[in-house]
């Protein structure tokens, strides 16, 4: 009788943490995900290297992916902006790029490309206009 009391209660140790941990989360923002290589390393680049647009740097950069192996900087400017700083700023956001990707060990793959355009172009509102 002890035996068989220890077996149950063996099996209920063992099935409830089971099943604990298979139920979903109360909450859908507790839920678990995945992100992909890509997804990952432009969020993790977009939060070190986003410059919003100001009436002192009148340009804005952005960090986002075009496709799974390639980083996208986005940059718009206003027309008074100053060029060479801007210039730098976005040969530096290549470096953190290069330099992140490196880190992760993702840089044999890793692509990076830049969408650089006048604020407010005709261009920008195309719908022909590739991606």
């Amino acid at each position: 009788m002890k035996t068989s009391l220890h077996v149950v209660l063996l099996c209920v140790a063992l099935v409830l943490p089971a099943k604990a941990q298979k139920s979903s989360p109360p909450h859908p923002g507790a839920e678990a995900y995945t992100p992909a290589k890509i997804e990952w390393l432009a969020t993790v680049l977009q939060a070190d290297l986003r410059t919003e647009l100001t009436e002192e740097n009148k340009f804005l950069l952005s960090i986002t992916y075009r496709d799974p192996e390639t980083i996208l900087i986005y940059v718009r400017y206003l027309p008074t902006v100053q060029r060479e700083i801007m210039n730098t700023t976005i040969a530096g956001a290549r470096e953190v790029i290069k330099t992140t990707a490196k880190s992760y060990g993702w840089d044999v793959w890793v692509k990076i490309e830049e969408d650089v355009q006048v604020a407010g172009s005709p261009r920008l509102n195309d719908p022909t206009r590739t991606k």
